[in-house]
């Protein structure tokens, strides 16, 4: 809908529908508050409505140098897993705390992705 056809009423329902109803409140003329909502609806809401995706765990595998048999099946593999805020490498029985920096340095075999709901 053209956001200068709307009412006042309509403007600031659009504001308190994305509880941001305060960027209308000392607003005294409908072209100063169109233009809040106009600005809003093209600056700050497409951030809030697109979900967001953290990286929680990152699968890798190593293979040996050999060139006999399946790659797959020789080296071995990893697991990078991040648990209440601190990364850790997985390999086998074997847990180690590491840096978060240190997870994109080896090739990814598996990603494993948290969706983050839009800022609602």
């Amino acid at each position: 809908q053209d956001v200068e056809k709307m009412s006042v009423q309509e403007l600031k329902a659009v504001l308190q529908k994305y509880k941001q109803a305060q960027l209308g409140d000392k607003v005294v003329e409908k072209h100063e508050l169109v233009q809040i909502v106009s600005d809003f609806c093209t600056k700050s809401l497409p951030d809030m409505l697109a979900d967001k995706y953290d990286l929680v765990a990152n699968i890798t595998h190593a293979s040996n140098d050999s060139k006999q048999g399946d790659p797959l099946q020789e080296g071995s593999y990893k697991c990078h897993v991040q648990h209440r805020g601190q990364w850790y490498e997985t390999q086998d029985l074997h847990v180690q705390e590491t840096m978060p920096q240190l997870i994109g340095l080896s090739e990814s075999y598996v990603l494993i992705f948290e969706r983050k709901g839009a800022k609602l």
